[in-house]
């Protein structure tokens, strides 16, 4: 990445040091606090502190590891390739959808999203105490709004993880008097989709342009697309006026003409992810999880990509580790067959593993459900020495090909088919090198097209579980459609292939869909009841 952001991370490491009295693994003294009143001073500390707010993107609890893959990739299109124990304690019970109210994951990635909240709304609490030089004063603007956007964005993660949850709009100091009652899932979206928008020209809207770390005027309006798509479908059943919001903020990004599909190379910017770099011509990653070293060499973030999503990498081959926990599911490698020659096949189906010595090694032709997660590969990475289970590879949280099948989708929604929608799903077929959509195309056919394209995309990037949920058909598509494809003659009879598959297919149900609030949550939280998904009372 450029240099800008490169200090970014640094700015955003030590200012957990200033801004997060709670961190115990930085025990730096004298910074281990330093209270409000006195620390904003100037511009310097308000950016230290939204480095901070930023922060909750890299923990390991957020996209490091927890809901970028395990509570986001239960879908259809990819499985957790272990063997099935069927036990709700264990780390791993949330990918099989074992999972209940005690699983520790879910309380620290609950905690760690309010955590991230709460430090906007104390930066919010105190940037207008701050000195900034007259013609500075656009800074403290744009300040505010990447701190109101990152408010708002944690926020619908915790809704469209947990359906209910408290909108919390003012800091919390003590936690004996800070019960809240959950907010109606449909009113809470609402008042996030009026903070982004009030963001939007906010932001900064030129000299962030190539930068995927902040957050900028295109991010907030793809983001907004994403939101009122949700709005617009199952549970809260918006219906027609947040799909032509949705329309209306995708075809900002496309009109913005900022933000192009990577041509010639399909697997171009997934190496510059794998190895910190980043296209200033093409810009189609719009947002990332930025990472930043290896641990080894005295840098500390928590991503895991690459490690427990990612090809499988043996450890002795020197390059780091790859435990490849999530493969691709046969339905996965049927959508990609209904399009022969289709180039993101072997992208997120990687046709090989590393051996121990370091050299691919190719699947057979009948090994399908073998094949993992190509998407993220360590073999990719630049820096040395490579850690075995922590990497410095990014995560894409907003991608211009998803903006694309977004304007499609919302297009279809709320007009019918037009020349846009099939124009923007079409480009993203083209690029992948299979043919065109023609404009003749039924509204139906049109729908299938772009849910199935959306799967051929955006696999293994925590959004296919939430589409199908949104689409009204979670359910259905993982305990019919995929125990199907599990008993075809092509999928692999190994167990560790079978297991996990199988029992996710047995474990899931209607509750599923959402992730139920944590108990150490509800026994502080006086004022907050278990959701609705989650709760046989309600």
């Amino acid at each position: 990445m450029k240099k800008i952001n490169n200090l970014f991370k640094k700015v955003c490491l030590w200012s957990l040091v200033v801004t997060m009295a709670s961190c115990d693994f930085l025990d730096t003294k004298p910074y281990d606090f330093v209270a409000p009143e006195t620390f904003y001073q100037n511009e310097k500390d308000c950016t230290m502190a939204l480095a901070g707010v930023y922060y909750t993107l890299v923990k390991g609890t957020v996209y490091g590891n927890n809901y970028s893959l395990m509570f986001s990739n239960t879908d259809d299109l990819s499985y957790f390739a272990r063997e099935f124990d069927g036990n709700p304690v264990k780390n791993h019970g949330a990918v099989c959808n074992t999972h209940d109210a005690a699983n520790a994951q879910l309380f620290d990635t609950w905690t760690d999203l309010y955590d991230g909240i709460n430090n906007a709304n104390v930066l919010l609490d105190n940037i207008d105490k701050a000195e900034f030089p007259e013609d500075k004063e656009y800074i403290r603007q744009r300040i505010k709004g990447e701190t109101k956007f990152l408010r708002a964005y944690y926020h619908f993660l915790l809704v469209q993880g947990w359906y209910e949850v408290p909108i919390r709009t003012e800091t919390v100091t003590d936690i004996a008097t800070s019960s809240k009652a959950a907010t109606p899932h449909a009113e809470a979206l609402d008042w996030i989709i009026q903070e982004m928008e009030d963001c939007i020209d906010m932001v900064d809207d030129k000299e962030y342009d190539k930068s995927p770390s902040h957050v900028k005027k295109t991010i907030v309006e793809g983001i907004l697309a994403r939101v009122c798509l949700w709005r617009a479908g199952y549970p809260s059943e918006g219906g027609q006026p947040f799909y032509e919001k949705a329309a209306k903020y995708a075809k900002a990004v496309y009109d913005s003409k900022k933000h192009k599909l990577y041509q010639n190379d399909i697997y171009a910017i997934w190496k510059m992810m794998a190895s910190d770099q980043y296209d200033p011509e093409y810009n189609e990653s719009m947002w990332e999880a930025e990472f930043i070293g290896t641990r080894d060499d005295g840098k500390y973030t928590e991503g895991r990509m690459g490690n427990e999503i990612g090809n499988m990498q043996n450890a002795n081959c020197g390059k780091g580790y790859g435990a490849a926990f999530y493969a691709g599911s046969l339905i996965l490698w049927d959508l990609y067959e209904k399009n022969p020659g289709d180039l993101r096949r072997d992208l997120a189906m990687a046709p090989y593993q590393i051996a121990a010595n370091g050299t691919e090694k190719a699947w057979g032709k009948t090994a399908i459900v073998e094949r993992c997660c190509g998407k993220f590969r360590r073999e990719w990475e630049k820096s040395t020495p490579q850690h075995k289970n922590f990497t410095e590879e990014n995560f894409p949280i907003l991608r211009y090909a998803d903006v694309l099948l977004m304007l499609a989708e919302a297009e279809l929604e709320s007009k019918g088919v037009t020349t846009l929608a099939v124009s923007a799903i079409n480009e993203v077929r083209t690029r992948a090198g299979i043919g065109k959509l023609p404009e003749t195309i039924s509204a139906d056919a049109l729908r299938q097209e772009i849910r199935d394209e959306r799967g051929r995309e955006l696999c293994f990037e925590a959004l296919r579980k939430y589409d199908l949920i949104r689409w009204g058909i979670y359910v259905e598509t993982i305990s019919k459609n995929l125990a199907n494809a599990i008993e075809d003659a092509r999928w692999s009879n190994k167990k560790a292939n079978r297991s996990g598959a199988e029992g996710f297919t047995r474990s899931t149900q209607d509750k599923h869909q959402f992730l139920p609030i944590p108990n150490k949550e509800l026994s502080v939280n006086t004022k907050l009841e278990q959701n609705s998904y989650w709760n046989p009372k309600k």
